[in-house]
């Protein structure tokens, strides 16, 4: 693996841990609001180093929204992880905590799902199996006459 890579995972794991040890020791009661929180707050990191580890270096660079899917990611982060830590302090029912959440998770996800399925990934991914099966049948074609130049010459 990558020395950058392994870096950036050791810095995800270190914030992920000292954000998790700081949160628990604050908060006094873990009403529903937080539980909340918490979840969309841990799949946004999860989203976040999805993309950054998982997803081909030809698809983060991709564009979506006029910024890469690394960029978009991170944003979505960073939105998620100041919206959920004021949500989580505050005892509210469900619905004005999660409707935003979810919102804000749904537009992410239709910008993040396209960027890394882009039918330019298929049409080269599309065209590199026709040139490889060309070049089989190509070979096969070559194959098979040279065998035949063979036996007719063996026959003569």
């Amino acid at each position: 693996m990558d020395r950058k890579k392994v870096q950036l995972g050791l810095m995800f794991a270190i914030i992920v841990v000292a954000y998790n040890i700081v949160l628990f020791l604050l908060a006094k009661i873990l009403h529903i609001s937080f539980w909340i929180s918490y979840g969309f707050i841990m799949f946004s990191i999860i989203m976040c180093v999805i993309s950054f580890f998982f997803v081909s270096s030809e698809k983060r660079k991709s564009q979506v929204v006029g910024m890469p899917v690394t960029v978009l990611s991170s944003l979505y982060l960073a939105i998620e992880f100041v919206m959920g830590t004021i949500f989580m302090f505050f005892d509210l029912s469900f619905a004005p905590v999660f409707v935003p959440q979810f919102v804000l998770c749904a537009v992410y996800l239709l910008c993040f799902i396209p960027a890394i399925m882009s039918t330019k990934n298929y049409k080269d991914a599309r065209e590199e199996i026709k040139k490889t099966k060309t070049k089989s049948e190509v070979m096969a074609t070559t194959n098979t006459t040279e065998s035949e130049e063979k036996k007719s010459s063996d026959n003569d």
